[in-house]
C-alpha cells in the first residue's frame, strides 16, 4: 500500500481553511470570535490526524 504524503495533507487541510476564510470574508462577514475558537480547534484536529495517519502499522 501507498504511504500518504503528510506535509501535502497537512498544507492542504490548512490552506484549504485559509482558502475558506478568505472565501467567507469575501462574500460576508467574518464572526472572529467565532474564527478565534474554530482555528485553534482545527489545528489540533488536523495535527492527530497527521499523528495517527503517520503510525507505522
Amino acid at each position: 500500500m501507498k504511504r500518504l504524503d503528510l506535509t501535502a495533507l497537512n498544507m492542504g487541510l490548512l490552506l484549504g481553511a485559509l482558502a475558506a476564510l478568505g472565501f467567507w470574508a469575501a462574500f460576508g462577514s467574518i464572526d472572529w470570535q467565532l474564527v478565534s475558537i474554530a482555528a485553534p480547534l482545527s489545528l489540533v484536529v488536523i495535527g492527530v490526524l497527521g499523528l495517527a495517519l503517520s503510525r507505522q502499522t
